[in-house]
């Protein structure tokens, strides 16, 4: 796997960087190193050992081929989503930058359906022949249809099923819903979150504590989870090959 992240990277970055400790998450107590001005310091000794588990699974998950959803809505995160899909290697990871809407993981059957009148609509856009013969009110219809299914559902093409690896969720507060619907389809969350986060995953062995109000501080965290991911994507998992002797077949990994 690639190097651990440092202390000083994550200091650097501006990670220990907490909420109002009024607003401090029970759940997250033990994450924090002390108070400064009535703000929670985060204590980035558990941070970095957060991301390394995490930086396992991913590694794990990379070896098996498994997709990844993204999950960044923030104001100053949804533009980053959609190139951090981009960085693993291999096909583009499915992605969410808008609203995260009640039912993606828990409803697949809609979604399928509704991504399927967006591949529709495309294939009628890039036929300029029939295109052109529509009325002028019919084309500007599949225009703006295109465009309103675009809006909340283009990073999600790609997802082969609503049981991806995991889901990467880079602003936890944002997203209550898409870690309720993970926790419910038993798929294993990586989140980042800041300590006054309402809603956790059950599990909390992939939560990484941080300052999710810095770009910085995201885009460390997860490039090393990436890069975790890739090289496990280069390793892969020997598949077992089968032996033939005179009386068995044996299998060898």
């Amino acid at each position: 796997m690639n190097k651990p992240v440092s202390l000083m990277s994550l200091f650097e970055a501006g990670t220990h960087r907490g909420n109002k400790k009024s607003r401090l998450n029970p759940k997250l107590k033990t994450k924090i190193y002390g108070v400064s001005g009535g703000i929670s310091l985060i204590n980035l000794a558990e941070t970095k050992n957060s991301i390394e588990i995490a930086s396992e699974l991913m590694y794990k998950l990379g070896q098996k081929k498994k997709q990844i959803l993204v999950v960044g809505t923030s104001k100053h995160i949804k533009e980053f989503t959609p190139e951090l899909s981009r960085l693993f290697s291999g096909p583009e990871m499915p992605y969410i930058n808008n609203r995260w809407l009640g039912g993606t993981l828990t409803n697949w059957s809609t979604i399928k359906k509704t991504l399927k009148s967006l591949e529709k609509l495309e294939n009628i856009e890039s036929n300029k022949e029939f295109f052109g013969r529509l009325a002028r009110n019919e084309q500007l219809n599949v225009v703006r249809k295109k465009e309103k299914i675009n809006r909340f559902f283009a990073g999600l093409v790609n997802l082969k099923s609503n049981k991806p690896g995991a889901i990467l969720v880079l602003d936890a507060a944002n997203n209550p819903i898409a870690i309720q619907e993970a926790d419910c389809m038993n798929i294993p969350v990586i989140t980042l979150t800041n300590t006054n986060t309402l809603t956790l995953p059950e599990n909390l062995n992939y939560t990484v504590v941080c300052n999710v109000n810095s770009i910085n501080t995201i885009k460390l965290i997860t490039s090393t989870l990436i890069e975790s991911y890739n090289d496990g994507l280069v390793t892969g998992i020997p598949q077992p090959t089968e032996v033939k002797t005179n009386e068995t077949v044996t299998v060898t990994a």
